[in-house]
């Protein structure tokens, strides 16, 4: 065998050998996706049997009721209404309640209005977020900062230089976790206003606000109600939203009336000019969430805090304390 054969067919035999290998590995690759493939659609048909199996959606009744327990689900909150009425027959404010797992609740002065302040932030966010969700937006969007949009009323951002950039998510937790008005406004000057009306009307917020610029507090809870069931938003950016929300360190108002342990996504609106004073907001008690909205107007800060300091008191130990605070049948 001369030089010139023995070199093409050590070249010849390699090439073979990497061929072969090449061969095992994408015939290797195929076997695993397809296992992969047929496993997963194995365990899709077996989460379906399961969950049909776990949950009776033929069920007359609530097909999610043996999730909780019967003392978990509070229906009875008349006790918890009498109070409050008698606390707030000043006409100044506004309470709303929602035990958000049976529906019950409690409004006090239901048609009593008041200035928004930052309460206008969520629905604002929500108008963005769905930007975000039809791919019209991107979490990091870029914004830049205009002298149009600096407010020094609440926030840092106003301090930043004129033509600072930034992302939409950046302006998003900042209204949210430390109320900041440059950051909303940010977002509101470069949001078509027909984004916010279509919230609005999914939401059924007639007149949100009144041309006078005043809601109450039963006209806010669908707001809240919608981020709990993630209606208007996917889950994913819902919980987004809420777990934001639960990061503020804003600790007075109703926050001051429920355990530091216990997380409570909310937004707090003030205007001091306007003695206006709100807090709305999801307090996760373990299997007894609720919405607690408060609304008062003519009152001075401490008076507004005290307030609802007793308000987010009372109805955190009925919630707590239920039912061993009604007459058993």
């Amino acid at each position: 065998m001369n030089k010139f054969f023995k070199k093409n067919f050590t070249s010849d035999h390699i090439n073979n050998n990497y061929f072969n290998r090449t061969l095992l590995v994408i015939i290797f690759v195929l076997l695993i996706v397809i296992v992969g493939i047929l496993f997963n659609n194995i365990m899709v048909e077996r989460n379906k049997n399961t969950f049909k199996g776990i949950i009776n959606l033929s069920s007359l009744t609530d097909p999610l009721r043996q999730f909780y327990k019967a003392d978990d689900l509070v229906i009875n909150v008349q006790p918890l209404r009498d109070e409050l009425n008698a606390i707030g027959k000043n006409q100044n404010v506004s309470i709303y309640f929602e035990v958000l797992n049976t529906g019950t609740n409690i409004s006090v002065n239901k048609d009593a209005e008041f200035f928004p302040a930052s309460l206008l932030k969520v629905p604002l966010i929500m108008a963005v977020i769905k930007k975000i969700e039809r791919g019209e937006w991107e979490w990091n969007t870029e914004i830049k900062l205009t002298e149009a949009d600096k407010n020094k009323d609440f926030g840092i951002l106003w301090q930043k230089p004129t033509g600072t950039v930034f992302t939409i998510e950046e302006l998003v937790k900042q209204a949210l976790i430390n109320s900041d008005n440059t950051a909303y406004f940010m977002l509101l000057n470069n949001l078509d206003p027909n984004e916010i009306v279509k919230v609005q009307n999914y939401l059924g917020l007639v007149d949100f606000p009144s041309e006078s610029l005043r809601i109450s507090a039963k006209q806010y809870a669908p707001i809240l109600r919608s981020l709990f069931s993630a209606t208007y938003l996917t889950i994913d950016n819902s919980e987004k939203i809420l777990e934001w929300m639960s990061e503020s360190d804003f600790n007075d108002y109703l926050a001051g009336g429920i355990p530091a342990t216990t997380k409570f996504s909310h937004k707090i609106g003030i205007d001091d000019e306007k003695k206006s004073y709100l807090d709305a907001g999801i307090v996760y008690l373990t299997n007894r969430p609720y919405i607690l909205i408060v609304m008062v107007k003519d009152f001075n800060l401490n008076e507004a805090d005290n307030f609802m300091h007793d308000v987010s008191q009372k109805v955190y130990s009925y919630m707590v304390n239920y039912p061993k605070n009604i007459l058993r049948i």
